[in-house]
């Protein structure tokens, strides 16, 4: 009975050290502490992850957009420089419009002044290096004479030339011409208003003075080719007209 005993409290201490928990193992404490320690470690690693994708996909997107910004840049100034290519030929073209207008009408203004010019030769003017001359079949005085040019369109003539002065004096008549010194005796003026440079008085013209008041230079003698000579204004005489050709 007595060995019985002993073996069943020896069972009881088997039984109660098998139910009692390991004290030399790892307690359920630092089991909860390692899967802490673990999930910490695997967030860490995926936030290591994370931040080398940001990293890798920042410069990628960076890159992305610069590539993009360049080429809005090289589209809007290839489309600034079609547009000042377009405004460029758009001026051109505006000013040979222009131009081709204005010669439209220099053209018909050519146009208007030949048969003008035609129509003046029809009526007795007379052609003469670059300009076209009337003579007179009427007699007025110096002043009257000027009128009926400048309603002509043109002026008594100033003569410039020597081939000038032989033209104007084949006509064989007496005549006024565009010479008067009526603003300042002796001071002889061109009815252009140019003073008188080249001249061909007979002598000895120009003589008038303040009393003979002959303030009015005429052609007189033809058979000289010096024969201008100062007479009074109110005389009546032939006249000869001149005014510049386009012929």
């Amino acid at each position: 009975m007595h060995l019985g005993g002993q073996t069943e409290s020896i069972y009881e201490d088997v039984l109660i050290h098998t139910l009692e928990p390991n004290r030399t193992g790892p307690a359920l404490s630092d089991v909860k502490k390692i899967s802490s320690r673990a999930a910490a470690v695997c967030l860490g690693l995926l936030c290591l992850l994370l931040l080398i994708g940001l990293i890798t996909l920042v410069p990628l997107f960076t890159k992305g957009n610069s590539e993009m910004r360049d080429q809005l840049q090289t589209s809007y100034n290839n489309l600034t420089k079609e547009r000042d290519q377009l405004q460029t030929s758009y001026n051109n073209q505006t000013k040979e419009r222009d131009q081709l207008q204005k010669r439209v009408e220099d053209m018909a203004k050519e146009r208007n002044d030949l048969q003008r010019e035609l129509q003046d030769i029809k009526q007795g003017w007379v052609y003469f290096n670059g300009s076209v001359y009337y003579i007179s079949s009427l007699r007025k005085t110096w002043q009257e004479s000027r009128d009926d040019c400048v309603q002509r369109g043109a002026d008594l003539v100033i003569i410039n030339t020597v081939e000038e002065q032989e033209f104007i004096r084949r006509f064989q008549k007496p005549l006024w011409i565009g010479l008067t010194d009526q603003e300042t005796e002796g001071r002889w003026k061109w009815v252009d208003g140019t003073l008188l440079t080249i001249s061909f008085w007979a002598y000895p013209e120009p003589n008038g003075n303040d009393w003979s008041d002959e303030d009015c230079a005429e052609i007189t003698d033809h058979n000289s080719i010096y024969n201008w000579n100062d007479d009074q204004c109110y005389r009546i005489n032939f006249w000869v007209c001149e005014k510049t050709s386009s012929l």
